[in-house]
């Protein structure tokens, strides 16, 4: 037998998905069901004979929010609750992480795992400093096209360089700080944050630069032998 995991996004699940996940656990997996730190759940104890059928259930289809192969980036999201449901948050995490990160996933390509996390206030349930990107809910301030002034708007500041593991470390300081929310100004600071320091390349010359990328580094470890 073998375990089967499936994507979250944001970790945000509404009672039918809930309702539905039973069903595929009743169905597939002894009614067993498994969640995870990162906040997606696995289906254990799957019969081989029935990863296919399970596979094409709708509810794993085309336009669910599900998804069994997520890419590098929006596989590895955490969120906090956010302003939704918590008093705490200066900002709403989930809607915006799960919208932020497709367009992500659109834009660049990455060749590994990015973990990108979201918490709404310093209480960092999210645990932003040990992700490779940490969002954290922060005032900012933004021009107003009509009259010209700056005004407060939802913000956040950014960590980078978090790590798990043998080499932990903890991104304390922000990377930047009092950046607008709205998508029109986060998006672009972290494709930018990706091509920089993860090494992103945009999604139409993805594949080619990765080659040329690679080709590079050979040549420049023989230059230095």
């Amino acid at each position: 037998k073998v375990r089967v995991g499936v994507l979250v996004p944001a970790g945000r699940l509404s009672p039918r998905e809930c309702r539905e996940v039973a069903d595929l656990a009743e169905k597939y997996s002894d009614g067993e069901v498994r969640l995870t730190v990162e906040q997606n759940f696995i289906l254990p104890n799957v019969d081989k004979t029935q990863v296919d059928d399970l596979l094409a259930e709708p509810v794993l289809g085309a336009g669910s929010r599900f998804k069994v192969n997520a890419g590098f980036i929006e596989g590895n999201l955490v969120s906090c609750t956010g302003a939704q449901f918590c008093g705490l948050a200066l900002i709403e995490t989930k809607a915006n992480a799960e919208s932020i990160v497709k367009k992500l996933e659109e834009k660049v390509t990455v060749d590994r795992p990015i973990r990108i996390h979201w918490t709404g206030c310093p209480n960092s349930c999210g645990q932003v400093q040990v992700a490779d990107i940490g969002i954290m809910g922060a005032p900012a301030r933004k021009e107003d096209p009509e009259t010209g002034k700056k005004k407060a708007v939802p913000g956040c500041n950014i960590f980078v360089g978090g790590r798990i593991g043998e080499d932990a470390h903890l991104a304390l300081d922000p990377y930047k700080k009092g950046v607008p929310l709205a998508e029109e100004d986060l998006l672009p600071e972290l494709i930018d944050i990706l091509k920089t320091e993860f090494g992103a390349v945009d999604k139409k010359v993805g594949k080619r630069a990765r080659i040329v990328r690679k080709v590079k580094s050979i040549f420049k470890g023989n230059s230095g032998d």
